[in-house]
C-alpha cells in the first residue's frame, strides 16, 4: 500500500505498488478483472508495448496525512481511445471517477489540463483502491504521479510556463522563416518553415496542449495526429536536407534516397487508410531515427568538399539522432527512460535543432553573399583588365586600319600613276617607232616635248605625295587663287597629239575641237582627266572616231569626251567608277582604273562628271568646269 504523506513522483508509486491485468479481449468488467489476479508491475512506469489488449492498473493508497482530502492522480498522457478509473472504499460501491471514449471532447474533462487528470477525495487516515483501465492507440507506456491540489497547481503553472516558452520560440523561428520566404522566395525557406512548423505540432500533441487548444472537438483525430505529425517532420526534414544541401546537384544518389524516404513515409500514412494506426506509429518512430541517421550522413558527405557550407547543419541533425535515438530505445527496445526525460529531450533538440537549421541557412546564405562579393570584385577586377586590352586592341586595330589605308592609299595612287603613264607611254612608244621608220618629222618631235612634258610633270607630283606617308587621305583640291587662268585648248592640244599614235594605229579618227575657253584648273589634274577619257574612248572604240573638246552650258565649262564605241549604260558607268571595274568586251585591255581615276579627280577638285543621254550610239562623258570667272570669250 502507497502511504500518501504528500505529493508522491512517479518513481516512487511505481516501487512496487502497482499491479496490472492485460485483457486481449477488452470484455471484462470491473467485478470480473477484481476477481482475477494482478501481477506487480516492475520498472519506473507501465508498458506493455504497442498492445490492443484492454490494460487493468491497481495501486492501493492508505492518506497519513492529517488535512489533506483533495487528491490528483495526474498520467502522462493527453488521450486515451477508451478510459475509466474507479475508487475503491472499504464497504463501499465503486466510485467512477473518470469516464472517456474515443467520442469524448476536451470540455468534458473535470480538470482542463492537457494531460488527464483525475481529482478524487481521500480524508485523512482512510484507505482506498485506484482501480484503472485504459487502451492505447499506440504505446501502452504510462507514468502517473499523486499529487494534492496545491501541488498539482503548482507543478501545472511550471509546466505551462515551461512549454509555452518552447513554443513561443518555435513559432518565432517558424514565422520568420515564413516571412522570409514571402520575401526572398527562396524555397530552403518554406522546407525550413515546414520542418519548424511539424516539430512545433509534434511537442503540442506529445503535451496534450495541441487537443486542448486546436482540436479540442475532435478526439478521433487527436488519436490520429500523431502518425500526422511524426511523418511531417520526417518528409519535411528530408525536403529541407535536399534543399540546403543542393543533393540534386551535387549529390544525385543521396537525393534519390531522400525522395524514396519520403515517399515511404507518405505510403505508411496512406497504408492507415486500410490497416490500423497503431504498428504505423511504431514503423514511424524508427523511421524517424533513420531519416535523422541519413540526414546527418548526408551533411557529412557534403562536408567532405563544403564543410563551411554545413557545419551548423550538422550540429541540428546531430541533437536530433540523439532524441531520436532515446525515442527508439524506449519504444523499440524496451530501455527504462522515463517520460519526462524522453519529452524534455525532445524539446530541447527540436528548438536546439530548429535553431541551428536557422544559423544554418543564415550561415549559408551570409557565406554566399560573401562569395557573391568576391565574385563581384573578381568581376570588377577582370572587367578592368578586360576594358584595358580592349582599349589596347582598340588602338592596335586603329593603328592596323591606319597602316592598312596608308598601304591602300600608296597602291591606289601607284595603280592610278601607272594607269596615267601607260597612255603616254604607249604613245611615246608609238611615236618612236615612227620616227626610227622615217615617217613624221616636226610633229613627231612636238609629240615628244608634249609627251614628255606630262610624262616628268606627273611622276615630279606624285613622287612627292608617296613621300607623304602620314596622310593617307587624298589631297584637297587646290585653291582657285593659286592658279594662273590658262587656255583650255592647249591642253586639250597636248593630249590629242599624245594619243594620236595610239588612235592612228587603231585606224581611229581622233579630233580636239578648238576653243578659247581659260580655266583655273591644276594644269595636270586637267590633263588626267581628259587623258584618262580620250585614253579609254579609243581603248573601247574599235572604229570610227573619237571627239574632244569644251562646250558652255549652262553657265558652266563642260569638257566632253564623243566616241562610236559600243556605248555604256547608265548601270555600267557607275560601275566603272570603282577601282579595277572594266567592260567584258573583246579586245579591251588595262587595269580599269581610268574612269575611277577622273572620277577621284572630279571629286578632289569639286568637279561634275556625268554620262550624256540621248544618243543613239557610242558614249559620251562630260566634266562639267567651274571656272573662277566666266570666260571672255566665245569656243569655238
Amino acid at each position: 500500500m502507497l502511504d500518501l504523506d504528500g505529493p508522491v513522483a512517479a518513481d516512487r508509486v511505481f516501487a512496487g505498488h502497482v499491479s496490472y491485468l492485460r485483457d486481449p479481449s477488452g470484455a471484462l468488467g470491473l467485478d470480473q478483472a477484481l476477481a482475477l489476479p494482478f501481477t506487480p508491475v516492475e520498472g519506473q512506469s507501465a508498458d506493455f508495448g504497442y498492445t490492443r489488449d484492454a490494460l487493468w492498473l491497481r495501486i492501493a493508497l492508505q492518506n497519513s496525512t492529517d488535512v489533506q482530502a483533495d487528491w490528483r492522480l495526474h498520467l502522462r498522457e493527453n488521450f486515451f481511445p477508451d478510459f475509466d478509473i474507479w475508487l475503491l472504499r472499504q464497504d463501499q460501491p465503486p466510485v467512477l471517477l473518470e469516464h472517456h471514449n474515443r467520442t469524448t471532447p476536451f470540455a468534458a474533462r473535470q480538470v482542463s489540463y492537457p494531460e488527464v487528470v483525475v481529482p478524487f477525495h481521500l480524508a485523512p487516515g482512510d484507505s482506498g483502491t485506484l482501480i484503472l483501465r485504459y487502451t492505447s492507440g499506440g504505446s501502452s507506456e504510462l507514468s502517473f504521479a499523486l499529487h494534492t491540489e496545491q501541488s498539482f497547481e503548482h507543478l501545472a503553472a511550471r509546466k505551462t510556463a515551461k512549454n509555452f516558452i518552447y513554443y513561443g520560440m518555435m513559432l518565432f523561428l517558424v514565422i520568420s522563416a515564413a516571412l522570409a520566404c514571402a520575401i526572398t522566395r527562396r524555397g530552403i525557406f518554406a522546407a525550413y518553415s515546414g520542418y519548424a512548423l511539424s516539430g512545433l505540432l509534434f511537442l503540442m500533441h506529445a503535451d496534450g496542449n495541441a487537443f486542448q487548444y486546436l482540436w479540442p472537438e475532435f478526439p478521433v483525430f487527436n488519436a490520429y495526429a500523431s502518425v500526422l505529425v511524426g511523418a511531417g517532420i520526417i518528409v519535411f526534414g528530408a525536403n529541407f536536407a535536399r534543399q540546403f544541401l543542393q543533393t540534386a546537384v551535387h549529390h544525385p544518389i543521396i537525393d534519390k534516397v531522400l525522395l524514396a524516404l519520403m515517399a515511404l513515409t507518405l505510403g505508411l500514412v496512406a497504408s492507415t487508410a486500410v490497416i490500423d494506426a497503431q504498428p504505423v506509429k511504431k514503423a514511424l518512430v524508427l523511421l524517424a531515427l533513420l531519416s535523422t541517421l541519413l540526414f546527418t550522413l548526408a551533411g557529412l558527405v557534403a562536408a567532405r568538399s563544403r564543410f563551411s557550407e554545413v557545419r551548423f547543419y550538422i550540429l541540428a541533425w546531430g541533437g536530433a539522432v540523439l532524441s531520436s535515438a532515446i525515442m527508439t530505445g524506449r519504444h523499440w527496445l524496451g530501455l527504462e527512460i522515463s517520460e519526462e526525460v524522453q519529452f524534455d529531450s525532445m524539446r530541447v533538440v527540436l528548438l536546439a535543432d530548429a535553431a541551428f537549421m536557422g544559423l544554418a541557412i543564415l550561415d549559408r546564405f551570409n557565406q554566399m553573399k560573401r562569395a557573391r562579393q568576391q565574385a563581384l570584385e573578381s568581376s570588377f577586377s577582370e572587367t578592368r583588365r578586360n576594358l584595358d586590352l580592349s582599349r589596347r586592341l582598340a588602338d592596335l586595330e586603329e593603328r592596323y586600319a591606319l597602316a592598312v589605308a596608308l598601304a591602300q592609299s600608296s597602291q591606289r595612287r601607284i595603280a592610278d600613276t601607272v594607269h596615267d603613264l601607260r597612255g603616254p607611254l604607249g604613245a611615246l612608244r608609238l611615236n618612236v617607232q615612227r620616227l626610227l621608220h622615217g615617217r613624221g618629222g616636226g610633229s613627231v618631235r612636238e609629240d615628244f616635248d608634249g609627251t614628255f612634258d606630262y610624262l616628268e610633270g606627273l611622276v615630279s607630283t606624285e613622287l612627292a605625295r608617296f613621300s607623304e606617308l602620314d596622310a593617307p587621305d587624298p589631297p584637297q583640291p587646290d585653291d582657285p587663287g593659286t592658279t594662273e587662268p590658262y587656255s583650255a585648248d592647249l591642253v586639250l592640244g597636248a593630249v590629242a597629239e599624245m594619243f594620236g599614235a595610239a588612235a592612228r594605229a587603231k585606224r581611229l579618227d581622233l579630233r580636239h575641237v578648238r576653243c578659247s575657253a581659260q580655266v583655273d584648273l591644276p594644269p595636270l589634274a586637267f590633263m588626267r582627266i581628259a587623258g584618262n577619257l580620250v585614253s579609254n574612248a579609243i581603248k573601247y572604240t574599235p572604229g570610227g572616231k573619237v571627239l574632244v573638246g569644251v562646250r558652255r552650258r549652262a553657265g558652266r565649262l563642260w569638257l566632253e569626251v564623243h566616241d562610236t564605241g559600243p556605248g555604256l549604260s547608265p548601270t555600267d558607268f557607275a560601275g566603272l567608277l570603282a577601282p579595277l571595274a572594266r567592260l567584258d568586251q573583246p579586245g579591251a585591255e588595262g587595269a580599269g582604273l581610268g574612269l575611277a581615276i577622273v572620277h577621284d579627280l572630279v571629286r578632289q577638285h569639286g568637279l561634275d562628271l556625268r554620262l550624256l543621254s540621248g544618243r543613239r550610239s557610242g558614249c559620251s562623258i562630260a566634266v562639267a568646269i567651274s571656272p573662277r570667272r566666266p570666260p571672255g570669250t566665245k569656243m569655238g
